[in-house]
């Protein structure tokens, strides 16, 4: 039997839309910052965390105002972390 397991990525963030409308609209807005986005489903995007501030200017010169939850924190702190990084079977 397959078991399936916990992988942790680090660096991305999730962007949720409220519909699929709105999706195609962001991913018209920020296609000249040609970043590596993988779209998940009719109303998510996984992209680089690093690239958050500049999706999020394009967007808001766009007209379009998103709500940012959560904090990104710094990339070589994320490194250093002393935390366990968890890779147990689901």
């Amino acid at each position: 039997m397959a078991q399936d397991v916990l992988v942790i990525h680090r660096g991305l963030a999730l962007m949720l839309c409220e519909d699929t409308a709105i999706l195609e609209e962001t991913l018209r807005a920020i296609e000249p910052l040609d970043l590596h986005i993988r779209r998940l489903g009719d109303r998510a995007l996984l992209v680089p965390a690093d690239q958050i501030d500049g999706i999020l200017e394009t967007l808001e010169s766009e007209g379009t105002f998103p709500r940012l939850v959560g904090s990104i924190g710094d990339a070589e702190d994320v490194e250093k972390s002393d935390e366990p990084v968890a890779e147990e079977a689901l």
